[in-house]
């Protein structure tokens, strides 16, 4: 399998986050990717990967640093088939901590993010 090339695009996907590198983070994903995640009042949120990175463009405009300590951890990455796997990752974004479930696929021949789930807790 190749959990080294799975491990190697978290990655990117975690310094790209914290680097504020938009473009870094959106390679990281397939086309017609999909963020799954709750609004404010508990509710779902789904957007497509291409709008969950125009929100983070916002983010970033207004934020063009980050001020806060890093901190990025890969808890376990399973295959579920020659071309599929899916990651748990705890990352830091401002004042939460984020559990992603990452889902990716090799199309094409090519690693990359197709559904991004994320659920945070305030620190």
């Amino acid at each position: 399998m190749d959990r080294k090339e799975i491990e190697k695009l978290i990655w990117t996907f975690f310094d790209a986050s914290y680097a504020r590198d938009l473009d870094g983070m959106a390679a990281c994903f397939h086309q017609g990717s999909e963020y799954l995640g709750f609004n404010p009042d508990g509710t779902l949120e789904k957007m497509s990967g291409e709008a969950f990175i125009a929100g983070l463009r916002v983010l970033a405009a207004d934020h063009p640093s980050p001020d806060y300590p890093r901190f990025n951890e890969i808890l376990s990455i399973d295959f579920t088939g020659e071309n599929a796997a899916v990651a748990r990752t705890k990352i830091r974004v401002m004042n939460i901590l984020y559990t992603d479930i990452l889902c990716f696929m090799r199309l094409n021949g090519k690693w990359g993010i197709i559904t991004k789930l994320a659920s945070g807790v305030p620190i």
